[in-house]
């Protein structure tokens, strides 16, 4: 339907402008959420050799939350207002209901505020932010590290409930090595090995070489200096007898103190080795008849590696 009457006439007379200036608008709302998590991993340089407990502490922040309202488009300075308010009777309605006619190619317009020149010429821009931080602190006790024998099976008292010596092999250039069991306790006799196992080597009679126990790997801790200790007898030996220990191929000791009687002797010094900085190495334990004896024969037990402090 056309826009009659002098109210419409009015509103015309200036067109868009006047009611896109004039007409309220709604509030622009915004929301930014803002979340960040923050992830505290406390670290332990030690091999896997040691059992470490982590802890690990995760903070979340959310926020914020803003509302903007949009600003209206300012007025310009000589304002028709109060001659088209005269034309439409001083009524907002009628104002309305010309603006709405004008708009016929646009939605309808549910709100219209009527604004005086004297009022101000911008809408104040609000913002409203809230932060919220949810931290969530779980308390543990000190992480627990826990040293074991680098050395596995060193008393060989596996034996007794598997059948053998693993991770202990035996070999060398000639010879035999064998497993006693039940020479423990130390109820006659003297002997006080480590335990009830012990191991039995013969070192070949010619040639001058040596039999072995082999433990091809274990891991201590990295960069770090140990003492071996051991505990061993002799028979039908001599002054060359001995028994030689190498870590990783390298030789790092000698035990020559073979004795009169049935007692074992047990080598408390002067042989260690360093690791590297994974920790793993491997033991080879040799023992020799440089001077091709045709009975002599060992016992050993007990083998351990103590770190040096």
């Amino acid at each position: 339907m056309p826009c009659r009457g002098k109210c419409a006439a009015a509103v015309l007379g200036v067109g868009e402008a006047f009611c896109s200036s004039y007409l309220s608008l709604e509030p622009a709302t915004e929301t930014v959420t803002a979340t960040a998590t923050v992830t505290s991993v406390q670290t332990i340089t030690e091999t896997s050799f040691d059992v470490v407990t982590l802890t690990t502490l995760t903070t979340t922040i959310t926020g914020p939350t803003t509302t903007i309202y949009a600003k209206r488009e300012e007025k310009p300075s000589a304002d028709p207002a109060s001659q088209i308010l005269a034309q439409c009777g001083n009524a907002a309605s009628r104002v309305s209901s010309a603006c709405s006619c004008i708009f016929s190619t646009t939605s309808t317009v549910t709100a219209v505020e009527i604004v005086t020149a004297t009022e101000a010429a911008e809408v104040t821009v609000t913002t409203t932010a809230t932060i919220t931080t949810d931290v969530t602190i779980t308390e543990h006790a000190t992480p627990t590290v826990t040293v074991s024998q680098p050395i596995v099976n060193g008393g060989f008292e596996g034996y007794r409930t598997t059948g053998n010596i693993l991770p202990w092999t035996t070999g060398g250039t000639g010879g035999r090595v064998e497993v006693i069991n039940g020479v423990n306790p130390c109820a006659s006799g003297g002997y006080c090995a480590g335990g009830q196992v012990v191991v039995r080597a013969y070192p070949p009679t010619t040639g001058g070489g040596y039999a072995s126990l082999f433990q091809e790997s274990f891991t201590a801790k990295a960069s770090s200096t140990y003492s071996l200790s051991f505990m061993y007898r002799c028979l039908n030996y001599d002054t060359t007898t001995s028994i030689e220990v190498y870590y990783k191929g390298a030789k790092i000791g000698t035990a020559k103190g073979c004795t009169s009687g049935a007692a074992f002797t047990r080598v408390t010094s002067g042989i260690q080795f360093t690791t590297d900085e994974t920790g793993a190495g491997s033991l080879e334990v040799r023992f020799v008849n440089p001077s091709n004896l045709p009975y002599l024969y060992f016992y050993a037990d007990d083998f351990q590696a103590t770190r040096n402090q």
